[in-house]
Parts: C-alpha cells; structure tokens; sequence
C-alpha cells in the first residue's frame, strides 16, 4: 500500500448558512491511529474575520504533522455600533449562535474522521475572538463527551464578567453596546450570569475545563480595550490546574496581538504542538 498524500478540501459544508464552510488540511502518510486534528478558529472581535487569515497558520500545523479543520462561523452584526451615540438593538447573531456553529462544525468533521484517515485526538485552537469561543467550546457541554483534548488560546479573551454594572458603565459607550451583542444580554447587575456563562473562565470554574495553553503576545492591546490578559491568563491557568487540568501560559516577546511580526507565529506554532503532544 503506498503512502497518503497530502490533501486539502476547501469549503466543505457544514449548515446552511453561508459562512457554515470549513477548509480540511490533511498531511500526508496520516492515519487513524496516529494523526491528531486540530480545529482553528479565526478571530475578528466576534464581528469580522475569515478561515482564509489563518490559512498560513494551517500550514503550518499541517506542516507539523496534524490535521487541521479551519472554520468560519455566523458574525454577530456590528451595524450602528460605531456611530455617536452607537445604535442599541439586538443582533440576531450572538455568541450562543457562535458556538452552535462550532459545535456543528466539529460534529460534521469528526463523522469525517475514517474517509479522511484522521485520529480520535482532537484539539481545538483560536485566536482572539476565535480562542475565547475554542475555550468556551473545549470547557462547554458541547465537548461534555471529551472529544477535545486541550485547548490553545492564542491572545483571546478569558472572561467579560463584572462585579457591578458600574464597571461597565465606566467603559467606551461603543464597547458596552458591542458587549451587549456579542453576550445576547444587557450588562445589568440581573445579567451577570449571562456574561459569566461567556466567560471561558467561569465555564472551566463549572466544569473543570481540559489542559490549555494560553499564548499572550507581550503587546496585547486591541484598540481602546484595556489590556487586562496577563492577570487574566494567570488566572485561568491557575483555576485549570487546581482543578487537574495540566495548563501553562506563555509568552511571545515581540509580538502584537495577532503575531504578524517575523516567526512570531513559528513560535506560537512550536509552543502550541508542543503543548499537545505532551497531553
């Protein structure tokens, strides 16, 4: 029998919604017994992005002997939220429908898993938005079966909670109302379980979450958002390993929030595979 080859399928169909594609990278000599599958989710602040951004990082994690499903997901709509005064209403995507998407991305995929000659170990990856919707999937009742392995969280997001409605009040009047479409809830103190049912790190205080290694970039900042992600990660990877999950945080030094500067993401890619093939 002769070796596999390397294969690539684009916009496979997951739903019915236009943005329910995903593009498989299948390594070559691959088998059900040995190759690990990573799912790679973009960022884009919840509201924007593509599969196609992180294409190069796919490549690169195929490159290292995985496979790799990289997933688009519905947008929460940004319509009005940057005017002055932003528009208040609802968007008909939040981050709930988000997860859905992703949770049917992985359903479809791991069905996927003998035609494509891929293994049972799976891990799921993000970057910014993208890494706080692969922790809240990973630690989630969607992976309640433990499909997931370990989680990477590539300079994403650990928890929009507050302790008062205050808190929130202080922020950028744009910032609160994109808050509000992406957690589906208004930031009152009624509603802080809502924003803590967002939060990767309450969903893992829950649940236990599984091993996650969490890459900030030494310059985090995201336009106006405080840079809170040092203490934050701390935090989590503290929670995750009192309760059993292995974790570790990590650093770039040099690097920007989305790693864009010269073999950051060779790093980020070294840290991560390391990371998972030590589970």
């Amino acid at each position: 029998m002769g070796s596999i080859t390397e294969e690539r399928i684009a916009n496979v169909t997951y739903g019915n919604h236009e943005r329910h594609k995903m593009d498989v990278y299948l390594p070559e000599n691959r088998s059900t017994d040995e190759t690990g599958v990573i799912v790679l989710i973009h960022g884009g602040g919840f509201v924007a992005g593509d599969k196609t951004e992180l294409e190069p990082v796919a490549l690169k994690l195929m490159a290292k002997g995985f496979a790799v499903v990289n997933i688009n997901y519905r947008l929460v709509d940004l319509a009005g939220v940057l005017d002055d005064p932003p528009v208040h209403q609802a968007s008909p995507i939040n981050i709930h429908h988000q997860l859905d998407d992703i949770a049917a991305a992985v359903e479809l995929a791991w069905s996927k898993r003998t035609e494509w000659a891929v293994g049972d170990t799976w891990y799921i990856v993000g970057h910014s938005a993208g890494a706080t919707l692969a922790m809240l999937h990973a630690y989630g009742e969607d992976n309640a079966d433990g499909r997931i392995k370990a989680t990477a969280n590539l300079a994403g997001v650990t928890t929009f909670a507050f302790n008062d409605e205050s808190e929130v009040d202080l922020l950028d009047p744009r910032l609160k109302e994109l808050f509000y479409r992406i957690v589906g809830a208004e930031a009152t103190n009624e509603n802080k379980l809502a924003y803590m049912a967002a939060s990767p790190y309450w969903v893992a205080n829950n649940s236990g979450g599984v091993p996650t290694i969490s890459v900030r970039p030494e310059d985090n900042t995201i336009g106006p958002i405080p840079d809170l992600s040092e203490s934050q990660y701390n935090s989590l990877t503290t929670l995750l390993n009192s309760k059993g999950s292995a974790s570790v945080h990590v650093e770039i030094a040099g690097a920007g929030h989305g790693f864009g500067e010269p073999g950051k993401w060779d790093e980020v890619v070294a840290e991560t595979t390391a990371f998972f093939r030590a589970q």
